[in-house]
């Protein structure tokens, strides 16, 4: 009769390690997954601190010899997603990514070669953002300065952003408030670029000092191209500029991952040296409004009815930054009250 024989090797027991092992890696994808989320939502006034994130962890697993071309290869997909401006330091940028995630994939079991070259890599990658940081800030700030006349007004031309829903008076109504200049409410809801280029001769005999430009999103609800925005967006600034006028162009966000038009105005405000306000003032009217959080769930600090118009809180907010666009051109003397600077 043969008795079962015990054997000497241990039973396999389930692993104690292994579940947590797993939750972790649940946690860890997740957390990778939501900042992914939040980078693709970034607006385009945080971009440089987005990108700034991702080089950071790229840059503690570089000189960990760990393999930091991940974080990098991740960044430029979400960059390429966006369609952010191909500026030449975006696009250098953009270059030397793929050149570390290049050097990092074919030398990753060099140890001595990645130490020896995590040092330069990191610091390329950085001298690349500081360029892009600063490429950034000029898009949005005009060198062009003017001389304050006080007899000469702000126009506004716009579509319904601009023009206001009665009884407000939109953001031109709340602007007049904060600066010493008349203000003209020249918006018209449902116009494109080419029907505001059409109102040209009536912006012009107001003889602004400085014309606000708030078009281009009919333009793409009505399908028309991004090469004809951008051809009447310039036609509108040359004969601005041709009848002694500056601009400040307002940033149209037309969606909230991507801009369907590529980045258009600031494209333009890079070629043209022209002020920009950053788009943040339209999504903020959207996000603090009933049809999206955070704004559905605060209704007494919402800036819109309807999910896209501004309220008259919604349009003091838009007056804001306006202002603030007139007042880095013009000077702090456009303002109605002295800033703290001059007190």
């Amino acid at each position: 009769m043969n008795l079962p024989v015990e054997s000497d090797a241990p039973s396999e027991q389930p692993s104690l390690g292994k579940p947590k092992t797993s939750l972790f890696g649940v946690f860890k994808t997740l957390v990778i997954a939501f900042v992914v989320v939040v980078s693709l939502l970034s607006f385009p006034s945080v971009l440089p601190w987005m990108v700034a994130f991702w080089l950071v962890w790229a840059s503690v697993l570089l000189f960990r010899n760990r393999p930091g071309w991940l974080p990098l290869l991740t960044c430029f997909v979400i960059l390429a997603v966006k369609l952010v401006p191909r500026t030449p330091a975006m696009i250098v940028l953009g270059c030397v990514m793929l050149i570390v995630i290049a050097i990092r994939i074919r030398y990753r079991h060099h140890r001595l070669y990645d130490r020896r070259f995590a040092g330069f890599c990191v610091a390329a990658l950085w001298g690349c953002w500081g360029w892009m940081f600063y490429e950034f800030h000029a898009i949005a700030n005009s060198s062009r300065t003017l001389v304050l006349d006080p007899a000469r007004p702000v126009v506004c031309l716009g579509d319904s952003l601009t023009q206001g829903m009665i009884p407000d008076r939109g953001y031109p109504g709340a602007l007049e408030a904060m600066i010493r200049v008349p203000v003209v409410n020249r918006g018209f809801s449902g116009i494109a670029t080419s029907q505001g280029l059409g109102q040209m001769d009536r912006v012009l005999a107001d003889h602004p000092q400085v014309v606000v430009i708030e078009l281009g999103g009919h333009d793409f609800l009505k399908g028309h191209s991004r090469a004809a925005t951008k051809a009447n967006l310039l036609k509108m600034i040359q004969t601005c500029r041709d009848h002694d006028a500056e601009v400040i162009l307002m940033e149209i966000p037309r969606g909230f991952i991507f801009d369907p038009f590529a980045s258009l105005e600031r494209e333009i405000a890079y070629e043209q040296d022209v002020q920009l306000v950053a788009d943040t003032w339209l999504r903020q009217i959207v996000v603090m409004s009933p049809v999206a959080p955070p704004g559905m769930w605060m209704p007494g600090f919402q800036l819109s009815d309807d999910g896209i118009h501004s309220n008259p809180a919604g349009s003091k907010a838009i007056a804001v930054r306006v202002a603030e666009a007139l007042q880095k051109m013009v000077g702090d003397d456009i303002r109605v009250k002295p800033t703290p600077k001059n007190r």
